[in-house]
């Protein structure tokens, strides 16, 4: 009896560890009105929970930027998750168009409600954050493992374990009135009221002239649009720059006339079996800035596509190509027939989309695809009429296999073909060589300045910046003279295009996304190497050998200098600096006023007052110089790169900056173990007026009276006893009252600055630690 005493208090001591806490009952103020999808509730979540909920990157794919990613609902897949298989794409949109065909692919419901209870998923999450509104802890929603739940047992389970993880995740809770008209909204059935396919009768009358252009059923057209698609089917397309409206080309079953219906393929250059016909479909979703990409098409646009594609005599009689996976990645060989500089001048007319494409294309976030590139470096292109794999018939046709692309294995390569087109050192070498002499045949006395591409729209030179794991384009040069520069010709932008834009596959195998990780880093010696060729033949292993530091990166980076001389004279021995500022000169391209540092600059003294915007900016380009401020590493131990500042001034006016910081590394060459080629010695801050990056790491608000103390701190970080304490002054912690204000008073701004350009934060990244003050 007494054994079965113990064994009953045992169990019940362990039935008691496991029971789990219910479920409480939801509570709200109903509001009593009609509500509006669009009107009242779409308002809400675009606020505050697109921010987060947009993109692949959202946490449970859940997305939150329509009523059809909200209808979708949720699912345990991770789109960014290592895989020895390919996965199914579930692109919003485009693999499955209703309710029931997203049930069939694992998502589950967030608005149903669930069994025995009162509420759905998404109104239990919403009150939990009422019930508990307080942030504790570190909240990382791309890094967290977060539980997926599709059901009340493991909601029950979860809230059990994460009492503090209510949504908004991780920040300030909805206010009483967002919170209840939601509540209402959702417990009312979650009834939908947007009207779709609703533009003005210019944009209407402008997408029948694109479409009627695309769908031309003569050979030539017909090429012409494929090229054309598969370089803008990421694009945000905009006819009417005040309307807001902008639009996807797609490959839909419905001619022009009738509702565009998407034929979904896993890439661009997908055969696909059935007729079809290249339309304009409206974008319903809100637009959020880390995929938004603007693309502009009028009368002029398409005059240059008739005066470059279809006026000229082509290289062969106009025929269909090929769709076979293994060519059809390969555009320097699909589309041999196009005159490559019909080609190059397509890309540089509108380079800057080009580029961006680059960098908010497939991959919404990830370190390991972006370590292949500088924290900080800009990019110049070669002139049409320069580029030799233009002006020379056999440049391209001789070089097809050393430029061909592991994305032509597919999305799901074998473990065979991965270790056989990993590196490809012969195929590298014997281009560069081949290269190299060609460019001494046709230009014995080197490269000219005059060479590179110069345009009047202030994309001669770009700037990349990169963030950790994520990055952004803008136009100009901005900074201060980079570590590395690049200079791209026509056959190395098709590459990096097809290779990390129509090609990449963010849901194929982990083989294809390291194929296509270790082949860029091939194409970035290459713009290095273009680069150099620039600078005398005698530095150039000098300046390759300073950003490829220790032996394993010197030993896996292919770089055969050649022994072309260049044609620009210099009258100093630091030659990059004098080339900048030739090229700089050359293709009217601003300094950056704040951060370009000359050779002659002194750093100014801090202030204790400060009066007037140039007093501010003098002393952020002293901020700016190398090895002046030791704030550096509080900020990057918190994984902040990207910090937005706002100076409010005594007479009303708020001045708005961007500080940037540009990690050191010893080198690129190598996927794993970052940290260890980090060189924090190196590190620095670049300092622009306006808006940088999708994804800001913190917000600062500072007030004009407190500028003295505010520069002195970031100078003087170390120097400081509490200083970790007093710049909590200034930086809004996620768990401020007041996170949710000034999030909207960036946003406003920005749209306010760049209305076609302007795009929602992503808040993702936001600096994790919550912190109750």
């Amino acid at each position: 009896m007494k054994f079965q005493i113990v064994l009953i208090f045992i169990f019940s001591l362990f039935f008691a560890a496991c029971s789990v806490k219910p479920l409480e009952p939801v509570k709200y103020d109903k509001v009593d009105k009609k509500i509006s999808f669009s009107k009242d509730i779409k308002p809400i979540l675009d606020s505050r929970c697109v921010s987060c909920h947009s993109c692949y990157n959202s946490p449970c794919q859940l997305k939150l930027d329509s009523f059809d990613g909200l209808d979708r609902g949720s699912s345990k897949a991770d789109v960014y998750a290592n895989r020895i298989n390919a996965a199914n794409p579930t692109r919003l949109f485009v693999d499955a168009l209703n309710t029931s065909s997203w049930r069939k692919k694992g998502f589950s419901s967030m608005v149903d409600k669930l069994e025995e209870s009162n509420a759905s998923i998404m109104m239990q999450y919403l009150f939990q954050k009422e019930v508990n509104p307080l942030n504790l802890g570190a909240y990382s929603p791309e890094t967290d493992e977060l539980t997926c739940v599709k059901n009340k047992d493991e909601l029950e389970e979860f809230f059990d374990d994460n009492p503090h993880k209510g949504m908004p995740y991780g920040f300030p809770a909805l206010q009483k009135d967002e919170y209840n008209l939601l509540m209402t909204w959702l417990d009312s059935g979650a009834i939908d009221d947007t009207k779709k396919g609703v533009f003005t009768a210019f944009e209407n009358a402008q997408i029948k002239k694109f479409e009627d252009f695309l769908n031309t059923p003569d050979i030539k057209h017909k090429v012409t649009a494929r090229y054309i698609y598969e370089h803008l089917f990421l694009a945000h397309i905009y006819f009417d720059e005040k309307s807001g409206n902008f639009f996807e080309l797609i490959r839909s079953s419905t001619p022009t006339g009738q509702k565009p219906k998407i034929i979904p393929t896993r890439f661009p250059y997908d055969e696909v079996k059935e007729p079809f016909y290249y339309r304009l479909q409206k974008i319903e979703s809100t637009i959020v800035h880390k995929t938004h990409m603007i693309f502009k098409i009028d009368d002029e646009k398409l005059k240059f596509y008739n005066d470059i594609f279809i006026k000229p005599l082509w290289e062969e009689e106009p025929y269909i190509p090929s769709y076979d996976i293994s060519l059809a990645p390969n555009a320097l060989e699909v589309f041999k027939q196009i005159p490559a500089s019909s080609r190059y001048k397509f890309l540089l007319e509108d380079i800057y989309f080009i580029i961006n494409t680059f960098i908010k294309g497939p991959v919404c976030k990830g370190q390991i695809a972006l370590n292949v590139i500088q924290d900080h470096f800009w990019v110049m292109f070669l002139d049409p009429n320069y580029d030799l794999s233009v002006k020379d018939k056999n440049f391209l046709k001789d070089n097809l296999k050393a430029l061909s692309i592991p994305n032509q294995l597919g999305e799901d390569p074998s473990l065979y073909e991965t270790f056989k087109n990993l590196g490809r050192e012969e195929d590298t070498k014997k281009y560069e060589e081949y290269r190299a002499k060609i460019y001494k045949k046709y230009y014995p006395d080197g490269m000219k300045l005059e060479y590179i591409k110069k345009s009047e729209k202030n994309d001669s030179i770009l700037t990349i910046y990169r963030h950790f794991d994520s990055a952004s384009l803008h136009y100009g040069a901005l900074g201060s003279i980079p570590k590395t520069l690049w200079v791209i010709d026509f056959p190395l932008l098709e590459q990096i295009y097809y290779s990390l834009v129509a090609g990449f596959d963010v849901f194929g195998n982990t083989a294809h996304q390291l194929l296509v990780r270790t082949h860029m880093d091939r194409l970035r010696v290459e713009g290095e190497s273009n680069f150099l060729e620039f600078l005398p033949q005698k530095s150039r292993l000098n300046y390759f050998n300073s950003w490829y530091e220790g032996w394993l990166a010197q030993y896996l980076t292919v770089y055969t200098p050649s022994n072309n001389e260049t044609n620009i004279k210099y009258y100093s021995t630091d030659y990059k600096y004098e080339f900048v500022n030739m090229v700089l000169d050359y293709t009217n391209t601003k300094r950056d006023h704040i951060n370009f540092l000359e050779n002659w600059y002194k750093p100014t003294s801090l202030k204790k007052v400060y009066n007037t915007k140039k007093e501010i900016e003098d002393t952020l380009k002293s901020l700016a110089t190398p090895n002046s401020v030791d704030v550096i590493k509080h900020f990057t131990q918190r994984d902040a790169n990207s910090i937005l500042i706002k100076i409010e001034m005594n007479n009303g006016e708020d001045l708005i900056y961007s500080m940037v910081i540009n990690r050191s590394h010893k080198n690129v060459a190598l996927m794993f173990d970052e940290d260890s080629r980090l060189d924090p010695t190196k590190d620095d801050i670049d300092f622009i007026e306006g808006f940088i990056s999708s994804y800001p790491n913190m917000f600062v608000v500072v007030k004009q009276d407190d500028l003295g103390d505010f520069f002195d701190l970031i100078k003087n970080y170390s120097k400081h006893i509490e200083g970790k304490e007093k710049i909590k002054d200034y930086v809004i912690n996620r768990a401020n009252p007041q996170f949710w204000t000034v999030y909207d008073w960036f946003n406003d701004e920005f749209k306010k600055s760049n209305p076609l350009e302007y795009g929602l934060f992503d808040l993702n990244r936001y600096y994790k630690e919550a912190i109750i003050e």
